[in-house]
């Protein structure tokens, strides 16, 4: 587990977009470059639905997470936030850093006046299934080789 002493969450800003643009390439390596860096200048321009968060070892970028505000996540869930990318870097994977980003997510997404956040992975991706499902989001469907999730932060 995590030492939380060394460990830190914040909001992205300006000044963590190299690493920032580093992970979204590891989590997204089939996306282009510019396409990235056009994705991230987007977040940075709209705090109020779309949020970023880096966690941090002794100021070492671990992972990230990007959220947004959805008004019909996944059509019949009705406005929730959304976990768009989750991503922690292969050497510190089943730590806690995961947690600690959706905490984060769901932090924000209340303060935003939304009680539930909704999530997708792969159907093919048993870590990131596994994963949500410890974190409380319970799968609602499959469809299109996606797996859908939906947490009530009620």
């Amino acid at each position: 587990m995590t030492n939380s002493t060394n460990i830190s969450v914040k909001k992205m800003t300006n000044h963590d977009f190299s690493c920032w643009l580093e992970m979204r390439a590891l989590l997204w390596p089939d996306c282009p470059t510019e396409k990235h860096i056009q994705e991230i200048l987007e977040q940075l321009d709209s705090p109020l639905t779309l949020q970023a968060f880096i966690v941090e070892e002794q100021n070492e970028p671990i992972g990230f997470l990007e959220a947004a505000i959805h008004q019909h996540a996944h059509k019949q869930f009705g406005q929730a936030g959304y976990i768009e990318g989750w991503f922690v870097k292969d050497l510190y994977r089943m730590k806690g850093y995961g947690k600690i980003l959706i905490e984060a997510a769901e932090t924000w997404t209340a303060e935003m006046g939304y009680e539930q956040v909704a999530s997708d992975t792969e159907d093919f991706n048993v870590g990131s299934i596994v994963a949500h499902g410890k974190l409380g989001y319970l799968e609602q469907f499959r469809a299109d080789g996606e797996v859908k999730f939906l947490k009530s932060l009620c």
